[in-house]
């Protein structure tokens, strides 16, 4: 398993540098009259790629007895989060963003309605309702504000950022199975423990600080990437390590109320994809709010 685990992250960080690299030879995407970008690759991942795999594996994690499987208004909701923090603000006129972003959990409890009366069933609305607006506001506007982040930062502090949270796992998980006694909340993630929690946010701050520091080497201002301070770096790293294991003991909660270990199965060893995502997802709009320009 820990081999799988080191040959899987080690293909999703070649992946993100491989996005890094794309988006930033090729940051804006016309699309007939709308503007996608910067980071229209981001954009279109998320929007097309993730948005699909997370509405299914949060669908599985939202189905009980009483709540039938809503795979297609699990993706409308996310769809609609990315879209209007992320993506809204340079495709449309200014005017028409507010009242649209504003409009979009309104136009979602309307879908739920439809939906629901299709059953000609009296009861779980409320339910579906929470589900849906849960779906758009913990994964489609937290996606949304890394891609509100890579419009104001360029694509390699955009990845230097995800790589804080990341890191923060992964020194986590290492300390934990090595040093690991005391549990941090048994009764919602046996696995974690105080150790573990200590490791992967010193981790977190160690990678904050070397990346600042190579942001203000020459190959990085060659690169136009925006220099940030080691101080700097270290403190965002730090809290974005912290937040990110809430995001992991979120996703904790969701799993442990529908009995099941993971989210999914699409990355081996690592399980679904919401698995990878949730400690980013909870770190989204701080990586914004911290690091935007």
């Amino acid at each position: 398993m820990l081999r799988t685990r080191l040959i899987v992250g080690s293909l999703l960080i070649a992946g993100l540098a491989g996005i890094a690299i794309v988006d930033s030879s090729a940051p804006i995407l016309w699309i007939g009259f709308m503007r996608l970008g910067p980071g229209a690759i981001l954009v279109l991942l998320s929007l097309f790629a993730f948005a699909p795999i997370l509405a299914g594996e949060f669908s599985r994690l939202m189905n009980s007895a009483e709540q039938p499987k809503n795979t297609p208004l699990y993706f409308l909701a996310i769809f609609i989060g990315i879209a209007s923090i992320g993506v809204l603000g340079d495709a449309l006129p200014k005017h028409l963003v507010m009242p649209i972003v504003i409009s979009g959990p309104f136009f979602l409890v309307i879908a739920c309605a439809i939906n629901h009366a299709r059953t000609r069933l009296t009861t779980g609305f409320a339910n579906s309702v929470g589900g849906v607006l849960l779906a758009y506001a913990a994964i489609g506007v937290p996606l949304g504000f890394w891609i509100l982040l890579r419009h104001d930062r360029d694509a390699w502090t955009l990845a230097g950022a995800i790589l804080c949270v990341k890191s923060a796992d992964i020194g986590a998980y290492f300390t934990g199975i090595s040093i690991g006694r005391h549990k941090m909340i048994p009764w919602l993630s046996p696995g974690k423990s105080w150790e573990g929690f200590c490791g992967g946010v010193i981790l977190s701050a160690l990678v904050g600080a070397g990346l600042a520091a190579l942001s203000s080497s020459d190959a990085a201002i060659n690169a136009s990437v925006d220099p940030v301070s080691i101080g700097y770096g270290a403190f965002v790293a730090v809290v974005l390590g912290i937040v990110g294991t809430g995001g992991d003991l979120f996703e904790s909660l969701l799993k442990r109320g529908a009995g099941v270990k993971d989210s999914g199965s699409i990355l081996p060893g690592m399980g679904g994809l919401y698995d990878v995502f949730d400690s980013l997802l909870l770190a989204g709009p701080l990586a914004w709010w911290m690091l935007a320009n």
